[in-house]
């Protein structure tokens, strides 16, 4: 039985050889089950089945799947930090999970109604939440304060390049949506394997265990507790940073069409070259951002800086209308998005109101970047109503990525309100 004291963390457990590896591989190709089917595959599911009305259904099916996001992710935290499998904490809910994925992929792949590609995709994303939730909480049970931040850095550059693989398999296997959703989604079953197998997991003492109920899994929820200052404000702060992209990360294709007024094939050309130049340098800083904050131990100004460079650069492409800003945007946006992601996250894991609960509490953090993704672009035609574009006929982009720049420009004070880190 443990020694603890009732509200004592966890002593973090000498991590073996290679494990920062296998998380990172395991992050990878999570990231990348989760983007396949939104890079082309649902879309054209949903356009075979309901072409008269794809639009409509495309983002009511995309809306259940962000309302899954947000619930399954701290559930799931929440209780695989009250599990007492023999196999551990957390290896239940990694290799479940990525079971769970998979299962739901197919069932979207092989679907011959709308609802069932509806109830496949909420089920993968439940699965991979699941997943996930327990992969981020490895990063707090299995390493020291001082340790996490460079393991925040692989964890979000892997996190950021699984698109990467997700692309390459779509074109490889385009001609069949089963082919592309079961080799990714192995992929991911069997990064989730190797990982388990060198996961020094903890086991959670049964004596020690505490009960689930409705209130533990409403107040999982809770997304600010009273009682944590600084987890309240990177809260707050990563959610103004990620309203501003999600109102606009919908609209590049329409934006390059309508101000700049390019061509449709050159424009998705465009799109498809920034895409994965900003991915990659997105990865790239994400790693150097760990490596450099753990190296000097301040992590605050890495954050503010970045954020106001993405504030800038937002504000950029608002004032301006040529292809040479879009691609100077593309690289500055994804070295600091990257450094952001990574230092952000590094900095909550220190932050946490009980790291008993660090499956509930990082699983609360990440609600902070899928909630916009699922009401923000609901928000973004009214803005492009209001007004017209001062440069360009159509539109207001201009008043879209300013409104973006300013509440990305909001959250960059936040951050020197925190205390409990450097």
């Amino acid at each position: 039985m443990s020694t603890l004291a009732p509200d004592a963390p966890p002593a973090p457990l000498r991590p073996r050889r290679g494990l920062v590896a296998a998380i990172g591989f395991a992050e990878l190709f999570y990231a990348a089950a989760g983007a396949l089917p939104l890079i082309l595959g649902l879309g054209l599911k949903i356009q075979e089945l309901a072409p008269g009305g794809k639009e409509t259904v495309l983002g009511l099916v995309t809306a259940l799947g962000g309302l899954a996001t947000v619930l399954a992710n701290p559930i799931s935290g929440h209780l695989s930090d009250r599990t007492t499998s023999r196999y551990g904490m957390r290896r239940p809910w990694i290799l479940g999970g990525s079971l769970v994925g998979l299962g739901g992929l197919i069932v979207l792949a092989l679907a011959g109604a709308v609802a069932l590609v509806a109830l496949g995709w909420v089920v993968a994303v439940c699965g991979y939440q699941a997943m996930v939730a327990g992969l981020t909480a490895t990063v707090v049970d299995q390493f020291p304060p001082e340790r996490r931040q460079r393991v925040a850095g692989v964890f979000s550059m892997c996190n950021v390049v699984g698109v990467v693989p997700a692309i390459l398999i779509s074109q490889v296997l385009k001609s069949s949506l089963l082919a592309q959703v079961v080799l990714c989604g192995l992929l991911a079953v069997g990064a989730a394997a190797v990982l388990c197998a060198v996961l020094p997991d903890r086991r959670l003492d049964p004596a020690e265990r505490r009960p689930v109920s409705l209130r533990s899994l409403a107040a999982s929820l809770l997304i600010l507790p009273r009682q944590a200052r600084d987890f309240r404000l990177l809260w707050v702060q990563r959610l103004l940073v990620s309203v501003g992209f999600a109102l606009i990360s919908s609209y590049s294709l329409y934006y390059l069409q309508s101000r700049l007024a390019m061509p449709t094939a050159e424009a998705v050309s465009l799109v498809g070259v920034t895409t994965l130049l900003g991915t990659g340098l997105s990865g790239l800083f994400a790693y150097l951002g760990g490596r450099w904050t753990g190296r000097t131990g301040r992590g605050k100004p890495f954050v503010l800086w970045a954020t106001l460079i993405l504030a800038a650069m937002l504000v950029l492409k608002a004032a301006t209308a040529s292809v040479l800003v879009v691609l100077v945007v593309t690289v500055v946006s994804g070295a600091a998005t990257g450094v952001y992601y990574a230092v952000d996250l590094g900095l909550v894991t220190r932050v946490l109101p009980d790291e008993r609960d660090a499956g509930r509490f990082l699983g609360a953090f990440s609600m902070a970047k899928h909630l916009p993704s699922a009401v923000a672009p609901a928000l973004a035609p009214v803005v492009l109503a209001i007004g017209s574009d001062p440069f360009a006929a159509g539109p207001n982009y201009f008043l879209l990525f300013l409104t973006c720049g300013l509440v990305t420009l909001a959250a960059a004070p936040l951050v020197n309100l925190v205390r409990g880190v450097r």
